[in-house]
């Protein structure tokens, strides 16, 4: 697995509320809110509980069965787990309740209050699933459920010790919503938490120092172990670690920057006076500098955060994405709230974009900190990598669907259209697991091309690239081919044989155009054994050849591994099977 080397590792010290007083009080008026940090007040009850912090004894589970794939905000959501009391308006839960299940974390004392005043609020109680455990904290993002998908195609619950140890029923709260969920859980030992995590589904995942920073103080962890504990349990190829852009603070990445699909981010702009400028302005050209998982660099856009209350910036990208609906955080500023909607609206066409006005908003959490998205256990999932860069037609489009319901598929369709004229629908053809492919013609003249892809399945799912299509859709200029150009543009027939081999394995493949190339091999456990190609190669077939030894020349043991291909626009993994 590789891996992004930015910065030394600093010496961690436990961040600690300073003032013993708890500002924020739940918008029921029922208790203050625990901050998002740990105070020291809640060290002495801790101590005078007779509880342990959280993580000590605590004995790691073995990973699921690989390859695993963990999952991105963006895909196929149930419902969203939140806390009573809240620190979110009513406004975001009666959206939120429309849209999918409310799992509310609910201590037995405070059931009555919560189902009064859902009741008093609006909330649709036929849409609200209580978890009545005890609790700490609303800050559900942070010490929530993780979700993946393991070699089995089975959705499953991956647990970290959360990072604030005297928030012991906080930390429980994953075990007993897979309990509640009869979901298959994991644990592992080393601190993390969700707001300093964001992942793009294709094994791809981003983090501050953070996690370096307390996986070493807390677990003795090296830099290196992290990034294989990564792998391991979450399937996670590249786990990009950038510098916090403060000295002090959460140092969490939701509180400055946001995934907003496989190769976009949005990063957090303020005033050129704020200590944070230039850190924002370089953190945003370095991760403008870095490969995504599509194989291009990311799209990095920027929204302005103004000043707000003590001096510091508004968390605009502080923001939830659930299914096609993106609800932001508003600022009480009419001017910069409605700039910032603008903002995800260009970036993330086709979306529903709303903004959610509450006081208790602050610099380093907001919205997101407060809400976790609960992943659909049989999703239809469709990867496709867009086309962006001009084409000369035809143009074959490849996407991935897969298929978690196990109901079959009943369609998967290209729609495309030139120059905004009437849309035109092609079926897509199955061409090995779960790819299918389906071709735009070359147009008459030189023109641009709208498309879309679509599928769905006999449960009543439907889902579709980009994730708001209909509504949404992808553009690039494409241009009649010349006579003599090869029939299209694709990823041609990529296989792998003899399976099962003894000495030589072949994988092949074919492009129209040169194109980068990575093609690699992983064992059942996800980790990286050789890497076959790493650059550009020419148009036409190609054919690699592996002796089933590492990358040190070591032969490897009998067993099942993974090619893995990255080009022409698809990720492809198919197992072959040494044997001696």
């Amino acid at each position: 697995m590789s891996r992004l080397r930015l910065l030394p590792l600093v010496a961690l010290s436990l961040t600690l509320a300073s003032a013993p007083a708890l500002a924020e009080r739940d918008v029921d008026g029922i208790e203050e809110l625990l901050p998002h940090a740990e105070s020291r007040l809640e060290w002495e009850r801790l101590a005078e509980s007779g509880q342990q912090p959280i993580g000590r004894g605590l004995r790691a589970d073995p990973p699921p069965m690989a390859p695993i794939r963990n999952c991105a905000e963006w895909e196929p959501l149930t419902g969203v787990l939140i806390r009573y009391p809240l620190g979110l308006p009513y406004s975001l839960l009666q959206d939120l309740d429309d849209w999918g299940t409310l799992h509310v974390v609910v201590s037995s004392a405070n059931l009555t209050n919560a189902t009064n005043a859902f009741n008093a609020n609006g909330v649709n109680l036929a849409n609200v699933q209580f978890l009545v455990k005890p609790n700490n904290s609303i800050w559900t993002r942070d010490y929530g459920p993780w979700f993946v998908f393991d070699g089995n195609g089975d959705c499953a619950i991956i647990d970290h010790v959360y990072n604030r140890p005297a928030r012991p029923n906080d930390d429980l709260i994953p075990v007993e919503f897979a309990i509640q969920q009869s979901l298959p859980y994991y644990r592992h030992d080393m601190w993390h938490t969700g707001g300093n995590y964001m992942t793009d589904g294709a094994h791809f995942s981003m983090s501050t120092d953070l996690v370096y920073n307390e996986a070493l103080s807390a677990n003795g962890l090296t830099s290196t172990q992290v990034d294989q504990l990564m792998n391991d349990y979450y399937g996670i190829d590249q786990y990009n670690v950038v510098q916090d852009i403060a000295a002090g603070g959460i140092h969490h990445i939701d509180t400055w920057g946001k995934f907003l699909d496989e190769e976009s981010i949005l990063i957090k702009e303020t005033v050129s006076t704020h200590y944070t400028y230039a850190a924002l302005e370089q953190r945003a050209t370095l991760i403008a500098s870095l490969p995504a998982s599509t194989g291009r660099n990311y799209r990095v856009h920027r929204v302005f955060c103004q000043l707000i209350s003590g001096g510091e910036p508004a968390s605009y990208t502080n923001s939830l994405i659930m299914n096609d609906h993106v609800c932001v955080p508003m600022f009480a500023n009419a001017t910069r709230d409605s700039a910032a909607l603008d903002v995800y609206r260009a970036a993330m066409p086709g979306y529903d974009v709303r903004g959610y006005a509450y006081g208790g908003w602050l610099t380093d959490d907001a919205l997101h900190c407060r809400a976790k998205g609960v992943m659909d256990r049989e999703m239809l999932r469709v990867a496709h990598v867009p086309v962006r860069d001009a084409q000369e037609g035809p143009v074959t489009i490849v996407a991935e669907v897969d298929d978690r319901s196990e109901t079959g598929l009943t369609a998967v369709e290209l729609h495309y259209r030139f120059a905004a004229d009437v849309w035109n629908t092609v079926a897509m053809s199955a061409t090995g697991g779960d790819l299918y492919e389906g071709t735009i013609p070359s147009p008459g003249t030189a023109t641009d091309v709208e498309y879309y892809v679509l599928a769905a399945d006999a449960s009543g799912r439907q889902e579709g690239m980009p994730r708001s299509a209909p509504a949404g859709w992808y553009t690039f200029p494409i241009s009649p081919a010349p006579t003599d150009a090869p029939v299209a543009h694709r990823l041609g027939d990529p296989h792998a044989w003899p399976n099962p081999f003894t000495d030589e394995s072949r994988f092949s493949f074919e492009l129209k155009y040169a194109d980068r190339v990575d093609l690699a091999v992983y064992d059942v456990g996800g980790r990286l054994v050789r890497r076959l190609v790493d650059e550009e190669r020419p148009a036409g077939r190609s054919e690699i050849v592996w002796d089933g030894r590492d990358d040190a020349g070591a032969r490897l043991p009998a067993g099942v591994y993974y090619y893995r291909l990255r080009a022409a626009g698809i990720a492809y993994s198919r197992p072959v099977v040494l044997a001696h």
